[in-house]
């Protein structure tokens, strides 16, 4: 019987037992095809009744949209020929079983290719020979089964619901390109085959994914850029290879979803398998990649959100090196079992529940394995946990942890050399209490971590920044953050616009700064900061080291920008901001208080201390249970503006007004205006020249206003200036010998108001000295050399004398010459002792009208002090030292710029201190002794205010508490004596001298548990000073000065 007799029995007998539906257009095909043969979806569907061959040298060529349908247990051979199944996306070739019933066991036997080749590139692009593009084929015991040295090249192709999807063996080999295989019980099977490459594939929903049996030899895989997930077991299973499972490259892959992801090895011995399992991002796994294999590389994984994230498991001399492994809910990395001698290296392991254990299965210690130039940090208990030794060391490793105390662990007997490590601290006390080792348990091994690194190591994967902030400030968010410690750092990348898929739509490059403002944004929106080294170059820098895990933006509040109020006022912190806390509070700075420091908006008052100083800090914080975040605000107290336009003066037309004597403070602008027609040099600044104008000249005055412009409010002050014609005084300033070289002539004007210095003069070296515009009027002309130089020589007045009482008041109407001043010599020098007299001259309320004058450096080029002292200082006035009845002046002195005035090496006496000033008048001075027992008198304080000078002197015998004195002092008939409390009786002697040394009258007096008040009879004694001495029974004298007045 012929073959086309035989095919139409064949199907007239199935469609009679079958019962098929009524006929429709249909071919039926199978057995050896003979010549090259085209099937066109023209004659859909192609039911295969029994096996399809395809012999050596014959085509079958399958056009897009073709349909072909197979009977259970038949298959499409391809025995040496060419099969060319070239679909498209719209007009996919379907291989399926023939099922009419849908019964799920009819499968059938699939694509099987034998001895047939395939021509691709050095980069398995298709050249020619066996081609399956844009196939579905389903419903099969295995989809494509190569064998005995077959070669296709299969893109675009999808297999669902096979037992084996691909099955390759005997040295055949694939290229399977952005297809599909899925619902398989193995997606692939590869035993004894290489050199396949299999490229952007979702190999999904298998028991095992892909699979390399054990004890075959499969070599120089490409499994690449595929999506490996939701299998029910393994995701891609290379088991024991015995040296055969060897150079394939596994790489971009995701492996997600799975039970295990990876599983490199199945721990034979001696099982090198230099493969190289780089790049995948490996989640969502019991264990995203276990290693069971020998001398393997993994490099450049994303490990992340698996329970434990990377086991070695009878893995040696391996290379784990550049891995980000985070966020996995068990151990990011677990040795066990006798993985030794690998090298773990410059990986980022973070934000697991556990940083590394190196541990033992059944006492087969892993050991001898290096960790160097990590990242190990934010993990929530241990960074290191070593149950397994001796290692290698821990060694140039960034180490941190969630919790402050033992974080590297070593449960083992031997030591661990953990030195050279970046601690994110040097405080050494910090760093033991993150160890756990011997210290704490003492039949452990120690810990031995010093030296240490002061700064991340640049090898190591950069750190996060830490402390990242955010704050809403008005509509937009302020995000600051602490500076990182790498010596190689680039800079900070901000993201913000956070995805579902986790990744997000803007990112900004914030530089080396570490604050950073997003405009028009929501606080409540997530912000992440990264930083950078200076090897990012935007490709992979994550996964590379080259920038860090993202730091998310914790919400801090927002104190408010400085701001400024005036002293008389207070503030309300009505711009702060804070979210999400469970307290809050305000702190000052200062010494002011807030209305409510628990509220976010409240009132705060600035005090006393907060206004002396200027301003004052403000510090909001907020606290929740995990921490607690602080900022500050500096608030600028502002006083009210002062101004001082200056002391009323008389001005020469020639001359004008420099205002030198005004002062100004607290003031945002200032301005002066005339009620005349003269004007200003600069009518803006303080410091400025007015020059009198026509009517001024006529007028004779003419008033000044001196304005200020500030926040606190607008304040003003006049001064008046009389304008009369300027005239000229020259002279000569002379001693006894000849010209006073370097002396100072003033010229004081007699005023209805007073009498006040005007102009200062400096004689030259031939005493000439000259006042070029004073205005008319009368004065006193007062001159003093050097004090050093002419320290003999008493300051003196035109025409004579050295009081101004007798001075010739000198009427200016017009230019004068010739005035001689002679200085005055001293009269009788007093002998040199050890005696002194100190004191402070000062002024009283306001300086006066010629402090513009006496502020002057008239003999100290170093001028006035850089700061001011507590008081007014009255410098460069003259102080006379004068005898007890002020008949002549025993030595005189002048301030210096503080104020200050000294006499020493005096003799032991009574001595009484002057003040002369022109136009001013001195209260009697009190009386100074000194003696042997109070050689010197300081504190004494001269003071002038009103045109009246008054003086101070100290009582020494009652500077202190709880020390006898004499009352009342001066005296009449009867003093008085207050005797200190004692609690046992004390026996005193009072001895009352005459100023001649004589001893005039004594008493006795005893103290008993209180003070006691005794009295002394002193009718008998003449009016005058008494030095008085008080001796108590222990030794101890008392000096004390009796005034005794009739």
């Amino acid at each position: 019987m012929n073959y086309r007799i035989r095919r139409f029995c064949f199907i007239s007998l199935f469609i009679f037992l079958a019962g098929l539906r009524p006929l429709v257009a249909q071919e039926y095909v199978g057995g050896l095809i003979s010549e090259n043969t085209v099937y066109t979806p023209a004659l859909n569907p192609y039911i295969v009744i029994e096996p399809l061959i395809v012999p050596e040298g014959i085509t079958l060529t399958i056009m897009p949209g073709t349909e072909l349908y197979f009977m259970i247990r038949t298959s499409l051979r391809i025995e040496g020929g060419t099969l060319l199944a070239e679909g498209t996306p719209e007009n996919q070739i379907l291989f399926d079983a023939h099922n009419p019933s849908g019964e799920a066991d009819k499968k059938w036997d699939g694509i099987n290719l034998f001895v047939s080749r395939t021509v691709v590139d050095e980069d398995g692009n298709y050249l020619g020979g066996n081609l399956i593009r844009h196939a579905l084929i389903r419903q099969t015991t295995t989809a494509l089964v190569l064998s005995d040295t077959a070669l296709i090249h299969a893109p675009d192709t999808r297999i669902m619901n096979s037992d084996y999807g691909v099955y390759l063996q005997s040295g055949a080999s694939l290229v399977l390109r952005n297809s599909v295989i899925d619902a398989c019980s193995y997606g692939m099977y590869i035993k004894n085959s290489g050199d396949n490459i299999i490229s952007g594939c979702q190999i999904t929903n298998c028991d095992i994914g892909i699979f390399f049996p054990s004890n075959n030899i499969s070599r120089n895989n490409l499994i690449i850029d595929n999506n490996l997930s939701f299998n029910r077991n393994i995701a891609l299973f290379m088991s024991i290879g015995q040296g055969n499972i060897q150079h394939n490259l596994i790489a971009g892959n995701t492996v997600a979803f799975n039970n295990i992801g990876l599983h490199i090895g199945n721990g034979g011995t001696n099982d090198p398998g230099y493969n190289n399992i780089n790049n995948n991002v490996i989640r969502n796994n019991d264990i995203g990649l276990k290693l069971s294999q020998d001398a393997d590389t993994v490099k450049g994984n994303l490990i992340e959100l698996n329970e434990t994230g990377l086991m070695l498991s009878k893995a040696a001399v391996s290379s784990i090196e550049g891995n980000t492994i985070r966020l996995n809910t068990g151990w990011g990395m677990l040795m066990t079992d006798g993985s030794n001698s690998n090298l773990i290296k410059g990986n980022n392991i973070y934000d697991n529940a556990a940083g590394i254990r190196v541990t033992h299965k059944d006492f087969k210690y892993s050991v001898n394995n290096l960790f160097e130039f990590n990242m190990v940090s934010g993990n929530a208990e241990e960074a290191f946990l070593f149950e397994a030794g001796p290692q290698l060391g821990i060694h140039n490793n960034s180490i941190q942890g969630v919790r402050d105390t033992a974080i590297v662990v070593n449960r083992f007997e031997t030591d661990l050399h953990a030195e050279g490590n970046y601690w994110f601290t040097s405080d050494t006390l910090v760093i033991d209490s993150l160890i756990y080792d011997m210290f704490d348990q003492p039949e452990l091994g120690e810990v031995i971590y010093k030296p240490f690194l002061d700064q991340p190591d640049p090898v190591v994967p950069i750190s996060r920044p830490r402390m990242v902030v955010k704050r809403q400030v008005g509509p937009d968010v302020l995000v600051n953050w602490l500076p990182n410690a790498e010596s190689d750092l680039a800079g900070y990348m901000v993201y913000y616009g956070l995805n579902p898929d986790g990744s997000f739509s803007y990112v900004a490059d914030a530089g080396s700064d570490t604050l950073f403002v997003i405009s028009g944004y929501n606080l409540s929106e997530a912000i992440a900061v990264t930083a950078c080294d200076v090897d990012a170059d935007g490709v992979r820098d994550q996964a590379e080291g080259h920038e860090s895990a993202y730091s998310f933006a914790v919400a801090g509040p927002w104190a408010g920008g400085d701001a400024a109020i005036c002293e008389d006022t207070y503030f309300l912190t009505e711009s702060a901001t804070a979210v999400d806390y469970q307290s809050l509070f305000w702190e000052t700075g200062g010494d002011g208080a807030f209305a409510d420091p628990q509220a976010l908006s409240t009132r705060y008052v600035p005090g006393p201390a907060d206004i002396a100083s200027g301003s004052v800090t403000l510090t909001l914080g907020i606290a929740t249970s995990a921490y607690t975040l602080y900022d500050r605000m500096l608030l600028s107290i502002m006083g009210q503006p002062s101004v001082f336009a200056g002391n009323d003066t008389t001005v020469s037309p020639e001359s004008g007004y420099y205002s030198n004597a005004a002062t100004a403070s607290d003031y945002s602008g200032l301005y002066w205006t005339t009620s005349g027609d003269g004007t200003f040099d600069d009518p803006s600044q303080l410091l400025t020249h007015y020059y009198p104008g026509v009517s001024d000249i006529e007028n004779g005055s003419v008033v000044l206003s001196l304005h200020l412009q500030s926040e606190c409010g607008d304040v003003s002050d006049e001064v008046v200036l009389m304008v009369k014609p300027a005239f000229s005084i020259s002279g000569s300033l002379l001693h006894e010998s000849g010209p006073v070289a370097g002396g100072v002539v003033l010229a004081m004007s007699r005023e209805e108001a007073g009498t006040r210095a005007v102009a200062l003069a400096h004689s030259a070296e031939d005493g000439k000295f000259i006042f070029e515009e004073l205005p008319a009027g009368t004065y006193y002309l007062f001159a003093l050399g050097e004090p050093t130089m002419y320290n003999g020589f008493l300051p003196s007045y035109y025409a004579s004398g050295s009081f101004w009482q007798p001075a010739y008041l000198l009427p200016l109407d017009s230019d004068v010459y010739d005035i001689d001043i002679r200085l005055q010599r001293l009269g009788d020098v007093i002998q040199p002792g050890t005696g002194s007299i100190s004191g402070v001259y000062t002024y009283l309320g306001d300086a006066g009208r010629d402090a513009d004058v006496y502020n002057e450096s008239w003999f100290d080029p170093a001028g006035p002090p850089a700061s001011q002292p507590g008081y007014l200082p009255a410098s460069n006035h003259v102080v006379y030292l004068m005898n007890t009845s002020l008949t002549h002046v025993i030595r005189w002195a002048l301030t210096d710029m503080e104020g200050n005035f000294t006499f020493e090496s005096l003799p032991f006496g009574t001595y009484r201190l002057w003040g002369e000033k022109a136009g001013y008048t001195n209260a009697l001075s009190p009386l100074i002794a000194l003696s042997p027992l109070n050689p010197d008198a300081g504190g004494v304080v001269m003071s002038v205010n009103n045109q009246k000078i008054s003086i101070q002197v100290p009582d020494p015998a009652r500077d202190i508490d709880n020390v006898p004195f004499l009352y009342p002092n001066p005296a009449g008939d009867i003093v008085w004596i207050n005797l200190p409390w004692s609690e046992n009786p004390v026996r005193y002697e009072l001895e009352i001298y005459s100023s001649a040394g004589l001893k005039v009258l004594s008493a006795s007096f005893s103290s008993g548990f209180s003070a006691i008040k005794r009295s002394v009879d002193v009718a008998g004694l003449a009016a005058g000073i008494y030095p008085c001495l008080l001796r108590d029974d222990t030794g101890n004298i008392r000096f004390m000065i009796l005034n005794v007045a009739r």
